[in-house]
């Protein structure tokens, strides 16, 4: 009879383990205070997205040289009192951040699985401009809307997170940048030089850099002269 009762005992336990569905096991983010407050990012986005006109979006990326932990294994959110707001990275550590409520924001930080002082992110501000849409009237655009945002609408204490842009820069792996227009029924063309000492952004550190030039926007050219340029063409500010 005792055997009996063991093997029962046995038997239930054994179907318990099998249908016991164990909690899902939760990585602990941690806000990180020593960051940027995530008021003053979200004013900072909400800016860009009322007043940049569409011209400009702002990248974050995870600096894998300066931080402990590689891609795959971090874990962020934006961590609000109200919520959290889990953040996909991609591949190579690129992400967006959400644009929350101004109250929402008011209570938000960037929380974490690195330990505090161990996670490097960069931003940067990139065009969204592609390179066979650029024409000097976009281009005096750019400009234009850059320096009304950094000089009028963004308070002093955002304005480091906004370069003072002077110039479109256009790179490509072969110098062959061309400015095209009609003028009094005919097509025009225009070489455009190489700027000297001009580094393409997006090259990686151990790449030797592909040649660039420069649009100001200051030029006499027509509103109308578009970028004729090669493959691969890459623009930036």
């Amino acid at each position: 009879m005792r055997l009996l009762i063991a093997s029962l005992l046995l038997a239930a336990c054994a179907a318990h383990a099998q249908t016991e569905v164990l909690p899902a096991v939760r990585t602990e983010l941690k806000r990180d205070k020593g960051v940027l407050p995530y008021a003053n990012i979200n004013s900072f986005l909400a800016k860009l997205g009322q007043h940049g006109e569409g011209l400009f979006r702002m990248d974050f990326k995870v600096n894998t040289r300066k931080t402990a932990l590689p891609v795959a294994d971090i874990r962020v959110a934006v961590r609000s009192d109200d919520a959290d707001h889990p953040i996909k990275l991609d591949g190579e550590g690129r992400f967006d951040l959400p644009l929350l409520t101004e109250a929402e924001a008011r209570t938000a930080d960037l929380a974490t699985n690195v330990a505090k002082g161990q996670l490097s992110v960069n931003g940067s501000i990139e065009l969204t401009v592609p390179p066979e849409q650029l024409d000097m009237a976009k281009v005096r655009q750019i400009v234009r809307v850059a320096r009304t945002l950094r000089e009028e609408l963004l308070p002093w204490y955002l304005r480091w997170l906004f370069p003072r842009i002077e110039a479109v820069r256009i790179c490509s792996a072969t110098p062959t940048w061309e400015l095209e227009w009609r003028e009094n029924g005919q097509l025009l063309g225009l070489p455009l030089p190489q700027a000297a000492n001009e580094r393409d952004p997006h090259a990686k550190k151990d790449d030797s850099s592909r040649p660039c030039t420069l649009l100001t926007g200051q030029e006499r050219w027509p509103d109308a002269a578009r970028l004729l340029a090669p493959a691969g063409t890459t623009l930036s500010v």
